[in-house]
């Protein structure tokens, strides 16, 4: 048994960076294996508990060759949940396996299961549930320090303050409409000149062109647009978390309000019409309870220096999971 910590990565680099950032803060080794799936991956993980049979072939083999087990294996997601149960009947259950997010099976064959409060699932039900405000985050002052130093040029203003605008955008099961570009537009506007403030906008994958232009064309405040498609590898993303004197985020996106709730500043969310799933906005009632975030709208004219709590799950949540050891 190996003292170290085995990554179950794929496609999605948001399953990644949370099992990632989980790794980093449990300080030990890791290795990432990068899986990659046949068409079989969209059948239930019913059907598959503890088999290799939705790998395709190259990934099969790579994992089938895994001799020396770690004493942590994180997996994130439904996919790779089965491979993980797979390695650890290997390891004749010496292995424990950590599953961030519902794997979509039976949720006792995980060591540990780490669940969103808003996902109604809650550690009252079972012994190994760790339930986490929001999502795992890789964010810490080292970081963001590091790449405040690289970015400075690009966020130096005379303005005596500065707003980070996160900017999501439409999913499967959410709609990120033109009106709520436009909106969104003319509130953040208003907000900056009434506090002589420059405005940054992070727009992400998801935003779009036609989203990131509604916004922007609703913008007569000073301001600096970072489009992720243009950044070519050199996104201020880290340097924004700290520059910033306040953060506006949509309601869309639960790793980004996460990771800005997790730098103790005063984080506002705006969510209106089809923006935010039920999910999500349960979400975001539990941040505005705990007085982690307050809410964006049409009343307010300027942000408040308010003191929020600062959210730390990615180190409790590490810490529950050395205790298991």
């Amino acid at each position: 048994m190996l003292d170290k910590i085995l990554i179950l990565g794929d496609e999605r680099p948001g399953t990644v960076s949370q099992s990632i950032a989980l790794a980093e803060e449990l300080k030990m080794p890791y290795e990432i294996v990068d899986l990659k799936y046949s068409k079989l991956a969209k059948i239930p993980n019913i059907f598959f508990s503890k088999s290799l049979m939705r790998l395709d072939k190259n990934s099969r083999q790579i994992v089938e060759k895994i001799k020396d087990f770690p004493k942590f294996i994180i997996s994130a997601g439904r996919k790779s949940a089965t491979i993980a149960n797979y390695l650890k009947s290997r390891s004749q259950g010496k292995s424990k396996i950590i599953q961030i997010m519902n794997p979509n099976m039976d949720l006792r064959k995980f060591d540990a299961v780490i669940l969103p409060y808003h996902d109604g699932i809650f550690c009252e039900k079972l012994p190994n549930i760790i339930n986490t405000i929001g999502a795992i985050t890789k964010v810490n002052e080292e970081k963001i320090l590091q790449e405040k130093g690289r970015f400075a040029a690009l966020f130096e203003t005379n303005r005596s303050c500065k707003i980070v605008l996160m900017l999501g955008g439409s999913s499967k099961k959410t709609n990120f409409s033109e009106e709520n570009a436009i909106n969104l537009g003319k509130i953040v506007s208003q907000i900056a000149k009434n506090m002589n403030a420059k405005l940054f906008v992070l727009n992400s994958r998801r935003s779009g062109a036609k989203i990131t232009q509604n916004l922007l064309s609703n913008l007569d405040c000073d301001h600096e647009i970072f489009d992720w498609e243009k950044l070519q590898g050199q996104n201020p993303y880290l340097a924004s978390l700290a520059i910033a004197d306040f953060f506006i985020i949509t309601g869309d996106s639960v790793s980004m309000i996460s990771e800005c709730c997790s730098t103790g500043k005063p984080v506002y969310i705006f969510d209106e019409g089809e923006i935010s799933s039920k999910k999500h906005r349960k979400f975001h009632q539990n941040l505005l309870k705990e007085n982690y975030v307050k809410k964006l709208d049409l009343r307010i004219l300027a942000l408040e220096n308010f003191h929020p709590k600062k959210l730390q799950e990615t180190k409790r949540v590490a810490q529950i999971i050395k205790n298991l050891s």
